[in-house]
């Protein structure tokens, strides 16, 4: 039921949201594929990445295995040197040039060790019974350094763990015989090779790329180098790095955030050397290949918002503005006015639709001017003959008492009653515009009202309320109020001996101006009332109440509206309310009358 509401919501739009909503769901799909298309080739460029840094990783940690692994293994060689073995047993019964030959050839041997490769910083044999420490690195034989014997005597297996670290120096030993199998049995001497911190570091370095870093971390014996710039730092974050991921899997491209900066880690672990190779880099450095993608993908929507606004635009100067001048222009049409003429400099369909218009607009003004003449000549003419419709007996009436006052030479009310009479007679034969002030036709009703006071004497009172200012200036027809009062003399208070009250009152309504006359006769009930108000609206209908149907009639065909109602007044008498439209009131200036 919902969605049946809002297809009908936009089926009721206007064309330009139609065409620009149409245009939209076509460009969204396309916008969607392009999205994801770029979503797909990043997830491909960055799985490439990662598979790369994994590969990388292997790849360089085996090399460092296998070069360790043959410096190891040469190091066991040296174990079964008949130079060392004499030395170590036999040294007393030797004589010192046989020491003296022996240990040349052990170093020569050392020597050898140490050039395999470029890992092994130095080659170093310790014997204790001749007190002597034997080094690649030196041209003499050097004197026994216990401490250093004693430290690197740590029992270790050479092929799950073979690192020992002293002095911040990183060492392979193999103490003859292990003291992990010889009940603590001290050993009558001890090989090691010290590994090069410093061509490990040079090496990760060839290992990094640019902006990224490489780090060696032992387990067991905690130790750390570093490829690259920054070793401070680097350590720094290979910290976090162990406190945060030492249960990530191995192999996987993980996040480490350091100092407000994002870094891609890389780890492959070396269960052989007991230690982990790890490739690091910035984040942003990863993914500058993505930031191409994104940024013509936001290329891309930018361009797209561009054209649907493009779009948008063209179509409301293209369609929706000209359809607009259009439609306002039938909507004046429908207003009634017929002189206008709309112009289009271009000659396209919009073109022959206006030039269409303005031939159907000239040709209904033709046509409307001509029905309107004769329905407003045929209006016209009805109009006037009810404006002429006077009450015959008000004329001879008048001129009885004209007559009786001059025979009773009663000059002060001849004059005060003919001024009256003259003023009557001008107004109601005046020959110019059908539309009086609203203050100018109560004057004329007072008028109306002091002759008749001279004739009923004090049996009727006309109380009339001051008009309201802003009602004073307003147009109405001529002769409206008049017949409304000589009515209620006529029909509503003839039979009143004495009493007889007609009150006239004014109110402004949202829509309408009121002018209510009501009397106090005593011959009304509403069933009356309801005879009277369909006589009024039955024009075939003739009535003795010409005055009532005069005006109500006069006022539908001015205006087509309003008009009069009936109700009943104060005791049992007619209540006239005269209803006069203030849209129609609306479109007058307020008039003057000057005559």
């Amino acid at each position: 039921m919902a969605a049946l509401v809002f297809l009908k919501r936009l089926a009721s739009l206007s064309i330009l949201p139609k065409l620009v909503l149409t245009f939209l769901v076509t460009l969204v799909p396309l916008y969607i594929i392009s999205w994801k298309m770029n979503e797909t080739g990043s997830s491909h460029i960055q799985k490439e990445i990662t598979d790369s840094l994994v590969s990388r990783t292997s790849l360089y940690m085996n090399m460092l295995e296998f070069d360790i692994d043959s410096a190891i293994r040469q190091l066991q060689e040296v174990v079964n040197d008949d130079d060392l073995l004499k030395l170590t047993s036999s040294s007393e019964v030797m004589s010192e040039i046989e020491k003296m030959q022996s240990q040349l050839r052990l170093k020569s041997r050392l020597d050898a060790l140490k050039k395999s490769s470029k890992f092994v910083e130095n080659a170093i044999a310790f014997i204790p019974a001749m007190d002597r420490t034997i080094s690649a690195n030196t041209n003499i034989i050097g004197a026994f350094d216990e401490e250093q014997f004693i430290a690197l005597t740590k029992s270790t297996n050479r092929f799950e763990s073979p690192f020992l670290l002293w002095k911040d120096r990183i060492f392979i030993s193999i103490p003859y015989p292990d003291p992990a199998i010889s009940s603590r049995q001290s050993p009558v001497f001890l090989l090691a090779i010290e590994i090069s911190r410093r061509e490990l570091g040079m090496v990760l370095q060839e290992f990094t790329n640019d902006g990224g870093h490489t780090a060696l971390v032992g387990s067991k014996q905690s130790f750390i180098i570093t490829g690259g710039a920054g070793t401070v730092v680097d350590e720094a974050l290979i910290h976090d790095f162990q406190q945060e991921d030492e249960a990530a899997e191995e192999g996987k491209l993980q996040t480490v955030e350091w100092k407000d900066e994002s870094y891609l880690v890389v780890s492959n672990h070396s269960h052989s050397l007991d230690m982990t190779l790890l490739m690091y880099v910035p984040d942003s450095k990863v993914n500058s290949p993505l930031q191409v993608y994104r940024f013509w993908f936001y290329v891309l929507s930018g361009v797209s918002v561009f054209l649907i606004l493009l779009f948008s635009y063209s179509i409301y100067l293209i369609i929706h503005q000209p359809l607009k001048r259009l439609v306002r222009s039938f909507r004046r049409i429908e207003q009634g006015q017929f002189n206008l003429e709309v112009h289009y400099p271009l000659q396209d369909e919009f073109g022959y639709l206006y030039g269409q218009f303005n031939g159907m607009v000239k040709q209904l003004d033709k046509l409307v001017h001509e029905v309107y003449e004769q329905q407003y000549l045929a209006r016209l003419a009805e109009l006037r003959h009810l404006q002429s419709q006077i009450n015959p007996h008000f004329l001879y009436n008048s001129y009885f008492i004209l007559y009786r006052m001059a025979q009773q030479r009663d000059h002060d009310n001849v004059i005060y009653f003919t001024k009256h009479l003259g003023e009557y007679f001008q107004y109601i034969t005046r020959d110019g515009s059908d539309e009086v002030p609203l203050a100018n036709e109560i004057h004329h009703a007072r008028t109306y009202a002091e002759i008749q006071s001279i004739r009923f004497s004090e049996r009727i009172m006309v109380e009339f309320e001051e008009v309201p200012e802003e009602l004073r200036d307003f147009p109405v027809p001529r002769l409206i109020v008049q017949p409304i009062i000589e009515n209620a003399y006529n029909h509503g208070l003839e039979n009143k001996r004495r009493g007889g009250l007609i009150t006239v009152e004014f109110s402004r309504k949202p829509g309408a101006i009121e002018i209510s006359i009501t009397d106090n006769g005593d011959n009304m009930d509403e069933e009356k009332v309801r005879e009277l108000q369909t006589s009024l609206l039955d024009k075939a209908q003739p009535t003795e109440h010409t005055g009532l149907l005069n005006v109500h009639r006069r006022i539908i065909i001015k205006y087509g509206g309003g008009g009069l109602t009936l109700g009943l007044g104060e005791e049992r008498g007619l209540k006239v309310t005269m209803t006069i439209p203030r849209e129609a009131l609306a479109q007058h200036e307020p008039l003057i009358d000057c005559g």
